[in-house]
């Protein structure tokens, strides 16, 4: 019988095995997945949701429990971190986090689907009890907890990327007065400045912004952090929630000759395969060919570790398909606005020395005389020969979640303005106009 590992229980890794049993039964393949933390399947985008209480339970984050897969016949083992791959030999070295004993585990297939974790700066310490990062289910409750025991009036979020700017809205939901400290010039860096800028005016009036500035230390006392001092001022705080970014899990591969990032991220091609014979890797660890860059890059997206670990599942299963790449699409909510980006941005563009055109247009999100009409600001990035889009950012109140997935169909498949501007969309009063957002844009394109 087969033995395929999975080192990582989240998205890549459960997408991996749920396929591969799908494809297969258990007396053709024996699967095992190794997850180094105490949850698996769950959904870390909704975290953010789960503390500001529009998600009630945390338990209603798990997609699947480790008894649902066992019952699938596939053998979950929790609290397990591989510590070391031994390609040649082709087994791997487990450790029980809660013994400390190890064992070695033979494999036919392995996969590495252990995600990212998050970059803990210098002033972090673990001794801090309300200082947190943001990325597994158990920081989520770290977090729950702490705010139901304690007094919390001021929160410091260090850090504007999504994450940080969800965590926002969350503890501004409660009640909090919030505070984002970011070294950077704007928030969400996938953005072009002049879009972040539109954002950042719009949420002044809920959020404080301080850009430029660096954290040099977290005063403390009693054990809790009570000020955040930075290169500029000092700020009084009653939690600390930092997130300035994810590190790809792969130092424990260093020895294995992977062919990785430099940040850590393992290459893969088309397959999903590394560059070591029957080792293949998914998901935030992993790389992604990006259609529009025409390179591998890294991008840690549920939405992508999901679609690599159930293509990994049919080829294992003996089925040959491909992951064909990405356009990087994304979306984020920060409190009443709707954030979109697909493609690459104006900046990516200049760093990648490709040639471009950009436009920016204002589009209604639908009928003007039908109630609550929003605007929507769009930025097209577009090849000014073959009209190409390259890159789509969008910012609105509402319709921008519709429209950045028709612009991703679009750049995926190679449509130009003239294209889109002809594009069948439906239209009504309440929810377009009739020449929709998304041709309004292309039309100024073209």
């Amino acid at each position: 019988m087969k033995r395929v590992v999975i080192i990582g229980g989240v998205a890549a890794g459960m997408s991996a095995a749920s396929q591969l049993r799908r494809m297969k039964e258990k007396e053709e393949v024996e699967i095992l997945v190794f997850e180094k933390g105490g949850d698996i399947s769950y959904s870390a985008c909704g975290m953010p949701y789960y503390l500001s209480g529009v998600v009630k339970e945390k338990d209603d984050l798990v997609a699947r429990t480790k008894q649902e897969f066992e019952e699938r016949n596939i053998s979950v083992h929790l609290f397990h971190e591989v510590k070391e791959v031994n390609h040649t030999k082709k087994y791997i070295v487990v450790q029980n986090v809660k013994t400390q004993t190890e064992k070695e585990v033979t494999y036919d297939e392995l996969i590495i689907a252990t995600g990212t974790s998050a970059v803990k700066p210098n002033f972090m310490s673990d001794n801090m009890p309300n200082v947190c990062t943001l990325k597994s289910l158990e920081d989520s409750e770290r977090i729950y907890t702490y705010l139901q025991a304690h007094s919390v009036e001021k929160v410091t979020i260090i850090g504007g990327g999504y994450v940080g700017m969800e965590v926002a809205e969350a503890m501004k939901a409660l009640g909090k007065e919030v505070r984002v400290i970011e070294q950077g010039k704007q928030i969400l860096s996938i953005l072009d400045q002049e879009m972040a800028e539109h954002l950042q005016k719009q949420l002044d009036d809920d959020i404080l912004f301080h850009f430029e500035e660096e954290v040099e230390a977290l005063l403390h006392s009693d054990g809790s952090v009570t000020h955040v001092q930075t290169n500029s001022q000092t700020y009084q705080t009653d939690l600390v929630i930092v997130n300035v970014g994810v590190r790809p899990n792969t130092q424990f591969l260093e020895r294995n000759g992977l062919r990785m990032l430099e940040n850590g991220a393992i290459l893969v091609n088309e397959k999903l395969e590394t560059n070591v014979p029957h080792i293949y890797a998914a998901g935030d660890c992993a790389t992604s060919y990006h259609r529009v860059l025409k390179k591998d890059v890294h991008i840690a997206l549920g939405t992508i570790a999901n679609k690599q670990g159930r293509v990994l599942g049919y080829r294992l299963g003996g089925e040959n398909r491909e992951f064909p790449g990405v356009v990087g699409t994304s979306i984020v909510k920060v409190m009443d606005y709707e954030i979109g980006k697909t493609g690459i941005s104006e900046r990516e563009a200049r760093e990648n020395s490709l040639l471009y055109k950009a436009i920016t247009a204002e589009a209604p999100s639908h009928a003007s005389y039908y109630p609550g009409a929003e605007k929507i600001v769009i930025k097209l990035v577009y090849h000014p020969e073959t009209k190409e889009i390259l890159g789509v950012q969008m910012i609105g109140k509402e319709g921008v979640a519709k429209r950045i997935d028709v612009f991703a169909t679009a750049i995926t498949c190679r449509l130009t303005t003239d294209e889109i501007t002809m594009l069948d969309l439906s239209y009504a009063p309440p929810f377009a106009t009739v020449w929709d957002a998304v041709q309004i844009a292309a039309q100024k394109a073209e």
